[in-house]
């Protein structure tokens, strides 16, 4: 008699958490398709899901496995648009509640270019390892890997890395990392890819200098445009290319 009501009880608590999951998954939904109002009038406040993480006492450890739970709801070959943003939405967020222990979910999905959460699982990645070293072996992995990546998709690593060395004006960087040593990687990360990058040439060329202000005027970013520039460049491009190779040139030969 008490192994049935054991076994019951069991199965009680089961359902209760079932219950419950599903409720905050749906809560969770609801944040991931909220649209802000564009009435700048209203001071609003966006729910994110660390209202979920209050409303239902949970940490953060659970509120990733909710976020894993619904992204998986919704599969690649998702045709539904809310569906398909709420999966989105829900991988974009895992950067701000997740660890290093999500990259290989991450990653399965980051891998995948036929997946429309592709660059979502790429950003939180990146921003995941915003303090690790292994940042750095992941851009490059995605800027050097043209058949995986598309032109955007490594454009997008290089403005996401950009953008967390710089602190912002009266609008808040989220992105912004204040860690010198991170710093330091991703500057030197784009001081080595100003010798390669031939997709991005001029905006690798402009952010190596902003990070490594002693690039400028060297005879190393001298040597880098020349060898860069595309044969053959003529009109706007060409004008735009003269005049990175002409500010390259060491003040006193201006």
């Amino acid at each position: 008699m008490h192994k049935y009501i054991l076994v019951f009880f069991c199965f009680s608590i089961m359902f209760c958490y079932s219950a419950t999951q599903e409720e905050r998954l749906n809560s969770l939904r609801y944040i991931c398709l909220y649209i802000p109002s564009d009435d700048l009038t209203i001071n609003e406040v966006l729910p994110t899901p660390a209202d979920i993480k209050e409303r239902y006492k949970i940490n953060d450890i659970q509120l990733i496995n909710d976020l894993k739970a619904l992204s998986m709801k919704y599969s690649v070959a998702e045709t539904n648009a809310e569906n398909r943003l709420c999966r989105i939405s829900s991988i974009g967020w895992m950067a701000d509640y997740g660890t290093t222990n999500e990259l290989q979910y991450l990653r399965s999905i980051m891998y995948n270019p036929k997946d429309y959460a592709q660059e979502a699982a790429l950003e939180a990645s990146l921003y995941i390892l915003k303090l690790n070293p292994a940042l750095i072996s992941l851009a490059n992995e995605v800027v050097t890997n043209k058949a995986i990546f598309s032109l955007s998709k490594r454009s997008r690593v290089y403005s996401q890395l950009q953008y967390m060395c710089y602190r912002g004006g009266n609008v808040t960087n989220e992105l912004y990392v204040s860690d010198t040593n991170a710093q330091a990687r991703i500057a030197a990360f784009f001081l080595e890819r100003a010798t390669v990058e031939e997709d991005f040439p001029l905006y690798v060329d402009h952010v190596s200098c902003e990070l490594n202000p002693s690039y400028r005027h060297s005879q190393q970013r001298l040597d880098n445009l020349a060898r860069l520039r595309k044969p053959g460049l003529t009109g706007l491009p060409a004008q735009i290319y003269d005049a990175a190779q002409r500010d390259a040139l060491p003040k006193e030969a201006k």
